[in-house]
């Protein structure tokens, strides 16, 4: 008797069950897209470059290794971007680096520990500034799909500056060393790209390729020397391919040039969050 019932009882819930799913409706699962930004929207942007992430590697010195680019990384750029008008988009990515490190003191002598050595001085720094102002041309109605054109101009400065100072007691042995490397690093972008924006997020994904050429100035180490009561100075270039002068050929005047250019050196993803 109670099988019985219990299987009446679990076809009740059966047909209960069936007369639910035949009965129900789906979820509308339709999205709208209308994420296009106008002018006046600004967005912050991203980006993964897929080839080559900087201009020059520093691996000899002869090109300073700089990002090109804001992957979230140290010393990536900081990229925004701004709709002056619906089509026409400016944006601006810069950096500004500074590391330094200096001591200056008396070397201590008594009776019981005499000391040469009376002063020390160690100064030490590095600086970068670059900026990276550039403009898109928008050609795509589209709220879903956009392609544009672009362009970006940089400009980055640099200097380091290393100076090391030893000054000695009842003796003329002095000796002070100054080492100075100034540059300038100048570059051009021309860039296509596309974006997707995404369902009704303020958010678009894309991609971008081009152009670049850049130009490195300078590099190129300036020494100034004391020892005693004499005083010289010279020159020496990083990654020198003048294997005749030997290692660190000091010139009395030098003049150092990098250039580089291709297509696709840059390519990337493209990450832009729009706001207003």
């Amino acid at each position: 008797m109670k099988k019985t019932l219990l299987s009446f009882a679990l076809l009740g819930l059966c047909s209960m069950a069936s007369a639910q799913l035949s009965t129900r409706e789906n979820q509308d699962t339709r999205y709208k897209f209308g994420g296009r930004p106008v002018a006046g929207d600004m967005a912050l942007v991203f980006g993964l470059t897929l080839n080559n992430a900087s201009f020059g590697d520093g691996s000899d010195s002869t090109a300073r290794s700089i990002s090109t680019w804001n992957r979230l990384s140290k010393g990536n750029l900081l990229t925004f971007k701004k709709f002056i008008q619906d089509d026409l988009a400016i944006r601006a990515g810069f950096r500004l680096a500074r590391d330094s490190r200096s001591i200056k003191g008396e070397v201590d002598s008594t009776q019981f520990i005499p000391a040469t050595l009376a002063e020390f001085e160690y100064k030490k720094s590095t600086r970068e500034y670059m900026l990276v102002p550039g403009i898109e041309k928008h050609f795509s109605n589209s709220n879903i799909f956009d392609v544009y054109a672009g362009a970006d101009l940089y400009l980055g400065f640099g200097r380091d500056r290393m100076v090391e100072s030893y000054i000695f007691r009842d003796t003329d042995d002095n000796d002070v060393h100054t080492m100075t490397t100034p540059y300038t690093i100048v570059g051009l972008g021309g860039i296509v790209g596309f974006n997707v924006f995404v369902l009704d997020l303020p958010i678009a994904l894309g991609v971008e390729y081009g152009w670049s050429a850049f130009w490195q100035l300078g590099n190129k180490t300036k020494h100034e020397v004391e020892q005693g009561t004499d005083s010289w100075e010279y020159y020496t270039v990083g990654g020198d391919p003048n294997t005749a002068g030997g290692a660190n050929t000091q010139y009395s005047s030098v003049k150092q040039k990098y250039n580089t250019m291709d297509t696709n050196d840059q390519v990337r993803l493209v990450l832009n969050i729009y706001f207003n």
